[in-house]
């Protein structure tokens, strides 16, 4: 759901919920954290963490691919090194 709000544009509605803060209304994606109001967030939207979090989550993900590029094992098939 929250994949497909992000591509649409459109604000999350989550429902209520009394065991989480504020309600489970005030919820921020990108650290998977609820508040209890909106200035909360709002304040955690300023926050070192939050702008951290989100520079994280822009960067491309390791692969297993890139892993063994960079340990040396690669795939590539190397001439023979004796002739015979």
């Amino acid at each position: 759901d929250i994949e497909k709000s992000v591509e649409s544009g459109k604000p999350i509605a989550f429902e209520f919920d009394d065991d989480l803060p504020g309600g489970g209304q005030f919820y921020c994606v990108e650290t998977a954290k609820h508040f209890s109001d909106a200035k909360g967030l709002a304040d955690h939207k300023k926050s070192r963490y939050y702008k951290r979090r989100c520079k994280d989550l822009k960067e491309e993900k390791y692969t297993k691919e890139t892993a063994e590029w960079a340990s040396g094992m690669t795939k590539e098939v190397l001439p023979p090194a004796h002739k015979k």
